[in-house]
C-alpha cells in the first residue's frame, strides 16, 4: 500500500472532521448559549477541546509510527547480520553486479575465494574480469552478455580465475538477472564456488574410472554384506560372467571347490585383520572351467572407520601356468619325442630306488642304443634321421605298460626305467624290445630296418644310487655291443644266462600255444564219506616234443611273468569245457570239472564273457563248471573281485576258494563271497594226522566251512591215515596221490563213475 496515499486520506478525513466540529460547533453554541460571555467561554473551550484532541490524535499517530518504525529498523538490523554473519560463514564468493553503474558487490567469501583481505575489495567490475584465464575470457564474457540480452535463463558456468598466490582456481559461477517492468536488466547476483579440490577428484575418478575399465585385471566391488555391487569389462572377460548375471549375488558364485572350507576361513582372518589379502586362487568361469588366478583383496573404510566395501582386483593365471608348464616340460623332455630327457630319468630313478629300498622291491634300468644309426643320417640326412628316431620312440613306447617308464638320452640312445622285483620281467621286456625292432619302420617314404641293443643294470642287486646304476647298464650294453649287437645284456653274466633262458622258455611256450603241445590231465576228486569220484580237476601239462613232458613248474611262473598265464588260462576251459561235456555225453556221471583260475586272468576283467562263452560252445551246463580262485586272487582288489564272483555265480557255475589259508582274507570278507567251498591247501595236509598245527589248522578250516555253509575239500592227500583224519572230522571232499595221480582223459577213462543203464 502507497504511504503517500494513506497520509493524504488521513489529512483529508481530519479537515473535514474539524470542519464539521468547528460550523455545527458555533451553531449549537449560539442556538444554547445566548449571553455573549457565556458564548464565548464555551467557544474558548470548543477550541481548547479540538486543539487537545488534535494533540492527542497527533500524539498517538506519530507513537504508532515510530514504534513501527523501530520494529522495522530492528529487524532490518538483525536481518543484515544474520545475512552477514551467512555470508561471512559461507566459503562460496558472492556478489551483486548493478548492470547500470558497472558496479559490483563483492562478499567477504569472494575475497577469501581469489585469496585476497577483505579491505582490499573493491567494488570495480575490473577486479574479476582482469582474473579471468586468458583462455577462458571470452567465453565467460559471451556467456554473462547472453544471459543479459534474454538467451539464457541463467548464467551457469566454469572456469580459471587467477589467485594471489599466482595460481589459477577452478570456480563454479551460477547468477540470475534482475529486469525492470519493460524487462531492462538492472543486476546480476550470483554465487561463485571454489571446485578446484573437487575439478582435481573429479579428474581422478575420471582416471579411475578409465583404469577401472580399461584394466586387464578382473575387478569386483561388494558392499560391506558381501553382495556385488559392480564388476568392470575384465571380469566379464576373464569369467565369462555379465554384469548383470552377478549384480546383487555373492563371489561363491565363482567358487571352484577345489579349496577346502579352512583355506576362506584363513582368507577371511587375514582380511579382517590386516585390511587386505592376496593369494593364489581357483575359481570356476561360467562355462565350467576351472582356472588359476591370483587375487588381491582391500577392505574399504569410511573417514568414520566403517567398513563400506570390498574391491578384488584379480588376474587370470592360466597363460602363466601354461608357459610354466611348458617351460617345466622343455626343461625335462625331449623336443624331439615328448619323452623325458635325461635329467627327468635321474629323478625318476632316484625316486623308484626310494621306493625300492621303503617297500623291499627292486627294478631295472635297460639302456638301448640304435645299432649303426650313424649310418642312417650319413646316407639319408638328419631330417630323415629325426624322424626315424620318433617312429622308435613310438614303437618303444607301445613295449611298455604301467611298470615301465621310457626316455630318451640325446642322440640315438633310450632308457627303460622298469619298477618290478622279478628279475625275468627286466628279460622279458628286453626280448620284447628287441623283437619289436624286428618290422621294417616306413619313414619318409622309405623302408628302413633298424635293430637296437640293450643293456640291463638291476637294482638294488647291481646299485642303490643313480650314477653307478646308469654306469652299469652302460657296461652292459657295451657287453651286448661287443657280442654281435640286435642282443641284450646284463650287468653280470650269470644274469645274463638266466634271463635267456627264461626268454628261451617263454618263447618256447608260446610257439607250444600256436603248435598245439599243451595238453589237459585230470585228478580225481572224491567224496570222503562214500568213497565215490564225484568230479575232476583239470591240470595243463606241456608235452615238448624234444623235452618230453615239461613240469608245470618249470613254465607256469614264466606263463605268469609273461602274461601267457591268460592264454592258457583260456584254454584250459575251452578244453575242459567240452571234454566235461563228451564225458557226459558218454554216460560218465561226475558232478563237476574243475578249473584254475589264474589272478592274472581274474583281475583282467572280461571273465564272465569268457565262462559264458566256453559253456555255450559246450553245450554244458554251468552247474557243472567249477571254478578255483585263489585266496590272493580275490584279496589284491575285494570289491571289484566281489562284484566278480556274484556275477559268475549268476552265470550258475560252483565256486570255490583254493588254497584257502595261506592268504590274508578276513572272516568279514569271507562271509560275503557267494563261494561254494573251500580247498585245504596242500601244505596243511602233509602233516596230517600227526602234526598238531597242521591238524589244529585243517580242523579249523572244516568247521568254519560247515559254520558258513560251504562244502570243504582237502588237497595232497597221499595216505589212508589223511583221509580217515579228514573224514573224522567231517571234511566233504578229498583228492590226492592216494585217489589218483593226475592222467589223460583216456587214461582216467576206466576209473570214472557211470549212470546205471
Amino acid at each position: 500500500m502507497d504511504p503517500r496515499l494513506n497520509a493524504l486520506r488521513i489529512s483529508l478525513l481530519y479537515l473535514v472532521l474539524a470542519s464539521l466540529w468547528m460550523l455545527l460547533g458555533d451553531h449549537w453554541l449560539q442556538m444554547v448559549f445566548t449571553e455573549p460571555a457565556q458564548l464565548l467561554r464555551w467557544t474558548t473551550a470548543r477550541t481548547l477541546a479540538l486543539l487537545g484532541g488534535s494533540a492527542l490524535l497527533l500524539f498517538l499517530l506519530l507513537h504508532w509510527q515510530f514504534r513501527r518504525h523501530h520494529v522495522t529498523v530492528n529487524a532490518l538490523a538483525d536481518h543484515g547480520e544474520r545475512l552477514s554473519r551467512a555470508l561471512n560463514a559461507v566459503e562460496d564468493g558472492v556478489w551483486d553486479w548493478d548492470l547500470r553503474t558497472h558496479r559490483v558487490y563483492y562478499s567477504p567469501g569472494y575475497a577469501n575465494l581469489i585469496g585476497l583481505p577483505c579491505e582490499h575489495l573493491s567494488d570495480d567490475f575490473l577486479l574479476w574480469e582482469n582474473r579471468l584465464h586468458p583462455e577462458d575470457r571470452n567465453a565467460i564474457l559471451a556467456a554473462c552478455k547472453d544471459h543479459i540480452d534474454g538467451l539464457n535463463d541463467q548464467l551457469d558456468c566454469v572456469y580459471r580465475i587467477l589467485h594471489s598466490d599466482g595460481g589459477y582456481r577452478w570456480i563454479h559461477a551460477r547468477g540470475r538477472v534482475e529486469r525492470d517492468a519493460s524487462g531492462e536488466a538492472l543486476r546480476m547476483t550470483g554465487v561463485s564456488r571454489d571446485i578446484t579440490r573437487q575439478r582435481s577428484n573429479e579428474d581422478h575418478l575420471r582416471q579411475a574410472a578409465a583404469v577401472f575399465e580399461a584394466t586387464q585385471e578382473g575387478l569386483l566391488v561388494t558392499d560391506s554384506r558381501g553382495i556385488i555391487v559392480h564388476t568392470n569389462p575384465s571380469f566379464s572377460r576373464i569369467t565369462g560372467y555379465q554384469a548383470d548375471d552377478v549384480l546383487g549375488g555373492q563371489p561363491s558364485i565363482l567358487k571352484s571347490g577345489r579349496q577346502d572350507t579352512a583355506f576362506y576361513r584363513r582368507m577371511w582372518e587375514t582380511l579382517l585383520r590386516d585390511g587386505v589379502w592376496s593369494g593364489e586362487i581357483w575359481n570356476r568361469r561360467k562355462s565350467g572351467e576351472v582356472y588359476p588366478q591370483w587375487q588381491h583383496i582391500r577392505a574399504v573404510r569410511n573417514d568414520q572407520d566403517q567398513l563400506t566395501h570390498y574391491v578384488a582386483v584379480f588376474s587370470d593365471l592360466s597363460s602363466l601356468k601354461r608357459s610354466q608348464h611348458e617351460l617345466d616340460f622343455l626343461a625335462h623332455h625331449d623336443p624331439l619325442t615328448g619323452l623325458p630327457n635325461r635329467l627327468l630319468l635321474r629323478e625318476r630313478i632316484e625316486q623308484a630306488l626310494a621306493r625300492a629300498e621303503r617297500e623291499q622291491g627292486g627294478g631295472a634300468l635297460l639302456v638301448i642304443d640304435l645299432d649303426h644309426f650313424k649310418h642312417i643320417n650319413d646316407s639319408l640326412g638328419h631330417s630323415t634321421g629325426d624322424l626315424l628316431i620318433k617312429a622308435v620312440a613310438e614303437r618303444l613306447q607301445d613295449c611298455l605298460d604301467e611298470r615301465c617308464a621310457l626316455a630318451r638320452l640325446g642322440g640315438d640312445e633310450f632308457a627303460v626305467i622298469l619298477e618290478s622285483r622279478q628279475q625275468q620281467h627286466a628279460s622279458s621286456l628286453a626280448q620284447r624290445l628287441l623283437e619289436a625292432m624286428n618290422a621294417a619302420f616306413e619313414v619318409d617314404e622309405q623302408t628302413i630296418y633298424m635293430s637296437v641293443s640293450l643293456g640291463v643294470s638291476l637294482f638294488p642287486e647291481d646299485a642303490s644310487n643313480v650314477d653307478h646304476l646308469m654306469q652299469h647298464a652302460d657296461a652292459a650294453l657295451f657287453q651286448a655291443k661287443a657280442s654281435g649287437r640286435s642282443l641284450y645284456a646284463f650287468y653280470t653274466p650269470e644274469l645274463t644266462a638266466r634271463a635267456r633262458s627264461h626268454v628261451q622258455v617263454e618263447a618256447a611256450l608260446r610257439h607250444a600255444l600256436d603248435h598245439d603241445e599243451l595238453r589237459i590231465y585230470f585228478q580225481p576228486v572224491h567224496d570222503l564219506a562214500s568213497g565215490r569220484m564225484v568230479g575232476v580237476e583239470s591240470l595243463v601239462r606241456w608235452q615238448h616234443p624234444q623235452r618230453g613232458l615239461v613240469p608245470p613248474s618249470e613254465f607256469i611262473p614264466v606263463a605268469e611273468e609273461s602274461g601267457l598265464i591268460t592264454a592258457l588260462d583260456t584254454w584250459m576251459l575251452d578244453q575242459a569245457c567240452r571234454q566235461m561235456r563228451a564225458w557226459l555225453d558218454a554216460g560218465i556221471s561226475l558232478d563237476f570239472i574243475a578249473v584254475n583260475v589264474s589272478s592274472r586272468l581274474f583281475s583282467r576283467g572280461g571273465l564272465e564273457e569268457r565262462v559264458a562263452l566256453a559253456l555255450e560252445q559246450s553245450d554244458l551246463a554251468p552247474h557243472h563248471l567249477e571254478l578255483e580262485i585263489t585266496e590272493s586272487a580275490v584279496m589284491q582288489n575285494f570289491d571289484q573281485a566281489l562284484e566278480l564272483l556274484c556275477q559268475l555265480r549268476l552265470l550258475g557255475v560252483q565256486l570255490a576258494i583254493d588254497d584257502f589259508g595261506t592268504g590274508y582274507s578276513s572272516l568279514m570278507r569271507l562271509k560275503r563271497m557267494p563261494v561254494h567251498k573251500l580247498k585245504i591247501d596242500q601244505g596243511f595236509v602233509a602233516g596230517l594226522p600227526d602234526d598238531a598245527e597242521d591238524a589244529a589248522i585243517a580242523c579249523a578250516v572244516v568247521a568254519l566251512g560247515q559254520s558258513m555253509g560251504l562244502q570243504v575239500v582237502a588237497e595232497g592227500i597221499e595216505c589212508p591215515d589223511q583221509a580217515a583224519f579228514l573224514l573224522t572230522h567231517a571234511c566233504d571232499f578229498g583228492q590226492g596221490y592216494w585217489y589218483g595221480k593226475p592222467q589223460p582223459a583216456q587214461s582216467l577213462l576206466a576209473n570214472l563213475p557211470r549212470n546205471p543203464t
